[in-house]
């Protein structure tokens, strides 16, 4: 049931989706003794300042593993004919991402949000090809169905069934080879799933691969071949 559940997501809603930006600190200037209170009262308001921009950074660098508003892309299929697929991409409203994605077979809009350290899948559900994107008042109005992806963006981190396991991955792409790229897993008894994810990109390929019994593995992949930016 796991494997067939599978390929219809592969094939159908193969999701679309942060490294942290770290920001650089001042380095402190010499003070006299006279001075010391002074400066553990302005340390402490630059710590403040600069634990506000972590967040706001996270926000940003969170919405940076999509592709800019209004872009599209292509991505060649490998093993199911329903791997290749196109999309479109846009940013309706502040920490919001609607994808559009058309595989051939299915038309499914994703709706994405921005909450703190984590990505929210708000929705991924098959439309009409002439529906446009949603409003803003539909939009806040949707509530959470998944995590996409969660900080820490680092080796470890689980976000309900998926694991980032690797940092700065290396994967070629019929677009172009990529060396930094996050790679997210998840792993089942018969499959497992991966996406990688590149700053700026977003998703650069999928990946699912299922043992065969007395056969090689089943491999079937989405990778991206071509990308127009406005």
């Amino acid at each position: 049931m796991k494997r067939n559940l599978w390929f219809l997501m592969a094939a159908l809603l193969l999701v679309l989706a942060g490294c942290s930006n770290k920001p650089t600190t001042s380095m402190d200037g010499k003070t006299d003794s006279s001075e010391t209170n002074q400066k553990g009262t302005d340390t402490d308001k630059s710590e403040q300042q600069n634990g506000n921009e972590d967040a706001n950074l996270t926000d940003v660098s969170l919405l940076d593993y999509f592709l800019p508003d209004g872009s599209s892309a292509h991505y060649k299929g490998v093993g199911n004919e329903f791997a290749e697929l196109d999309i479109t991409v846009a940013r309706p409203a502040q920490d919001y991402v609607v994808i559009h994605e058309n595989n051939g077979g299915a038309f499914v809009q994703k709706v994405f949000k921005v909450d703190g350290d984590e990505i929210q899948v708000l929705q991924e559900e098959h439309i009409e090809l002439d529906a446009g994107v949603p409003t803003t008042a539909e939009l806040e109005s949707m509530n959470p169905v998944r995590t996409y992806l969660k900080g820490p963006i680092e080796v470890g981190t689980t976000f309900d069934d998926w694991k980032i396991v690797e940092m700065n991955a290396s994967v070629e792409t019929p677009y172009q080879q990529f060396e930094d790229a996050v790679v997210m897993e998840q792993a089942g008894n018969d499959f497992v799933n991966r996406i990688y994810l590149v700053k700026d990109f977003g998703e650069v390929k999928r990946e699912s691969v299922m043992p065969m019994e007395g056969e090689e593995e089943f491999v079937v992949t989405s990778s991206l071949e071509t990308v127009t930016q406005p």
